[in-house]
């Protein structure tokens, strides 16, 4: 197959002055008789110009475990979407959106080239939606073994991380709210923050028991399990929840009774959304990266799709402690 190089030589002018001749650039001025030579030359060894191949356009789903409702309240899971889509934007790619309870979902899981899963899926759910699609990343979701692409948080280490900051503190008596996630098979989502609290809580010789209860993540949840910590004889000097919503309740719950947050109980959150920073007084939380989970979600999907790796993998992202008024430096012995 002749080359640039060819036609070059054959009409005695420069690789580039026959690039730009083909491309028609219109700055270049060159003689009547040089433009015959290179369109004799291009005839004579049969040059043919290559044409720019047209980029791919990617179809990718983001099915949600979530419906629309719940998802527009969860403002966690809307900003693992914006990641998502913001990274998505700049490359060709078409985003089908996909809910849980959608009467159509198996039509719209059709003819996809990558899937994203969002949020908790059981074990047979990840299994068909594996089968039914190359290229998935289940983001949010943590499994036993590699069995899956699955990006998370590291949930565990962050709330060792609270926990321990908390008993520098100086407290001693720390409850817990928490939430169950329910899987499409009925079983319980194990929650990595759990078991974080427990064994830093054990390991410190902190007292929890009386004051730990798990519900929902929501903020009514955080204002009803509040007070049900409010009506025991003893209370807790500090509570850590599970995510912001339920820190916003439980604050609310507090002042319903009269006491005051961090003076007479202090709270941190897990999240770090929007309203965190906002709150009376501001709350001291984890800062959950939920946008860079999106992100990073959708860029190794596509690398995925690319290079048409299969080999699973799971990664964690590292959280961190925000520090704001929440909390009580030195915290009341009573």
């Amino acid at each position: 197959m002749a080359t640039l190089k060819d036609v070059a030589a054959l009409a005695h002018v420069s690789v580039s002055t026959i690039s730009r001749f083909l491309n028609q650039d219109p700055t270049l001025s060159i003689p009547e008789e040089t433009k015959r030579n290179i369109v004799d030359a291009v005839h004579k060894t049969g040059y043919e110009k290559r044409q720019k191949k047209e980029k791919k356009t990617w179809r990718i789903g983001l099915l949600h475990w979530y419906t629309l409702d719940q998802e527009m309240n969860d403002p966690y899971y809307l900003q693992i979407r914006s990641g998502i889509e913001s990274y998505l934007s700049s490359g060709e790619v078409e985003i089908v959106r996909i809910f849980k309870n959608d009467t159509n979902r198996n039509t719209l899981l059709d003819g996809l080239d990558g899937l994203i899963c969002l949020g908790k899926f059981s074990p047979n759910e990840m299994r068909q939606l594996t089968s039914s699609c190359l290229h998935v990343i289940f983001l949010d979701m943590q499994t036993p073994l590699i069995e899956f692409n699955t990006i998370v948080l590291d949930l565990e280490n962050a709330m060792k991380e609270v926990v321990g900051y908390l008993a520098e503190c100086g407290f001693e008596r720390i409850g817990f709210l928490g939430g169950y996630e329910i899987l499409e098979d009925g079983s319980v989502y194990p929650d990595a923050r759990v078991e974080g609290f427990l064994k830093e809580a054990k390991a410190r010789s902190l007292e929890y028991d009386p004051f730990f209860l798990i519900d929902a993540y929501t903020k009514e949840s955080g204002y009803r399990t509040m007070r049900q910590l409010l009506e025991q004889p003893a209370q807790p000097q500090a509570v850590v929840c599970c995510s912001d919503p339920i820190a916003i309740g439980a604050m609310r719950a507090i002042r319903e009774k009269g006491l005051r947050v961090p003076q007479d109980i202090s709270i941190i959150g897990f999240d770090d959304i929007e309203d965190a920073r906002y709150c009376d007084p501001p709350l001291t939380t984890v800062h959950a990266p939920a946008n860079e989970l999106g992100r990073y979600g959708a860029m190794l999907l596509l690398d995925l799709m690319e290079k048409r790796i299969d080999l699973p993998f799971q990664m964690k992202l590292p959280c961190h402690l925000a520090l704001r008024k929440s909390v009580r430096m030195t915290p009341d012995k009573n």
